[in-house]
This record gives structure tokens, sequence and C-alpha cells, in this order.
């Protein structure tokens, strides 16, 4: 399906995906509002491997604009919460991947570089077990 076909997510669903970027939503809460429109599965995300046979993602909707714009800020507030046991390393492992993967995350403009370095570090050499 094009597109302008898909349809736009809900003021609700961008409030979740807003809220997940921060730490104030959970995982699931995030599975739950965009059931249908963003299927995930982190185990195979998380392992590119896996996604040759099956795909981790799954998105139907109309990427917003603008998207939801990750910056230092969200991964400082990410390690800082890390750094205090407010979040576990597999639950910052998600939430790094989750941001990759979801074409409703846009990295901001004027530090892209740094933020998808840091994003990949995270989901990539963080024990996820």
């Amino acid at each position: 399906m094009c597109e302008p076909q898909l349809p736009p997510l809900t003021e609700t669903q961008l409030d979740v995906l807003r809220r997940f970027a921060l730490f104030e939503a959970e995982i699931e809460e995030l599975r739950r509002a965009l059931a249908g429109v963003f299927d995930f599965d982190v185990r195979h995300a998380l392992s590119f491997a896996g996604a040759a046979q099956r795909r981790p993602v799954i998105e139907r909707f109309r990427l917003p604009e603008p998207g939801i714009v990750i910056t230092r800020e969200h991964i400082a507030n990410a390690l800082e919460r890390r750094r205090f046991n407010l979040v576990s390393e597999r639950g910052l492992v998600e939430w790094a991947t989750i941001l990759l993967v979801n074409d409703a995350y846009v990295l901001d403009p004027t530090d892209e570089d740094l933020i998808a370095e840091w994003l990949n570090d995270i989901s990539v050499n963080l024990n996820a077990n």
C-alpha cells in the first residue's frame, strides 16, 4: 500500500510515541496503542540476523509531519535513568531499538550522527538479556 493511502497516526498514538521517547510510557503501552499500525518483535529487531526469517517491524501508518524529533536530551535522560536504575539494561536496549526502527521518530538534524551513534551503540552493544 502506498503511503498516502495509509492511515495517519492518531493524537493518542502520537502522544504515546512522544511519552515512550521520554520513558513516560512502557513498551507494552506502546504496543497496545499502535496495535495494527506498528507491529514489532524486539527480539528480532535486536538481532537483524533473524530478520531474514521474520520481519522484525511492520509499519502501516502515514509518517507524521513533522516527525517526533529525538535529541541529545532524550539520550541524556535515558542514560540518567539507567544510571539510577530507573530502567533496566534490557529496557534501555528496547527503547533505543524502537527509536531506531520506528519511522515516526526522526533524529535531530543538528546532532543526527551523534544521536544515531549513541542509539546504535545502546541497541547493539548492551546486553538485552
